[in-house]
């Protein structure tokens, strides 16, 4: 009986200890936080915590952690800015006075609500992050386009350059839905909600076609039509396709303008 007693606490203490480093881990080396969520959903699921681990262990970033000059928190040497407070290792050029130190005919200065960095009001973009100027408003941040039997189509982000490993991460989203649906035998529907703190994962089901988006923000309900919407526009212009769609992304490519349109909003 203390045999199994100890077993049993060496294991829990192993699980919690496999989430934490991964998860700390995942932010530090530089994912995306849509993917630093997937890795602190599947860690959390006992039966999946060692095979996640082992994938990590496969795929993340190769390289020495370093301390950040402005937060002193610990991120990859190669990253072009900290995982954690956004500060660029190439500080960029002395920012501009104060807002109420211009003169009037001066634009009007403000924060990146991404990087921090100081720019032009009216600028759509950020020069120092490229991220989009949005103030107070939830966007789409990534969005992964999956054939009903989890295959990637496409994976789409606002970051100028995607990891290499989004076939892996859609492959965990439809694990994580089929053991939810294995483990609540007997009820009906779909996975659609994940959520960690201001970042949520909507997922829309189709015939043929799955779309999970990861949000930012706290309004994240208006996108729940929008994505039903897109996938009825998609199955209804390409159901020939679609119905026996043979693994080929390049016969998909056209599905992009579908989403492009859902991340800029044109379904609302």
């Amino acid at each position: 009986m203390g045999i199994e007693i100890v077993l049993g606490t060496v294991a829990i203490v192993l699980w919690v200890a496999i989430w934490l480093w991964v998860t700390i881990d995942s932010k530090r080396r530089g994912y995306s936080s849509g993917k630093v969520v997937l890795f602190f959903i599947l860690t959390l699921i006992p039966v999946l915590d060692i095979i996640v681990l082992v994938i990590y262990l496969i795929i993340r970033p190769v390289g020495q952690l370093v301390p950040c000059p402005k937060c002193g928190k610990l991120g990859l040497h190669s990253l072009r800015k900290c995982p954690n407070c956004h500060y660029p290792k190439k500080t960029p050029q002395k920012a501009q006075p104060p807002v109420q130190q211009q003169s009037p005919s001066q634009p009007k200065k403000i924060k990146c609500p991404h990087c921090g960095q100081i720019v032009e009001q009216h600028w759509k973009s950020c020069p120092f992050c490229t991220r989009k100027m949005v103030m107070d408003k939830t966007i789409i941040d990534e969005v992964f386009l999956m054939y009903r039997d989890g295959r990637l189509i496409k994976h789409f982000t606002r970051r100028l350059k995607p990891d290499v490993d989004q076939d892996i991460l859609s492959g965990m989203l439809k694990a994580v839905q089929d053991f939810i649906r294995d483990s609540f035998k007997g009820e009906t529907g779909e996975l659609n909600h994940m959520m960690f703190g201001r970042f949520q994962i909507l997922m829309g089901h189709g015939r043929f076609i799955t779309i999970a988006a990861v949000t930012m923000g706290d309004e994240f309900e208006p996108f729940r039509p929008q994505i039903i919407k897109a996938i009825d526009a998609m199955e209804s212009d390409y159901e020939i396709i679609l119905r026996d769609w043979d693994g080929d992304v390049e016969h998909l490519n056209v599905l992009g303008r579908y989403i492009m349109d859902l991340i800029d909003g044109r379904y609302a």
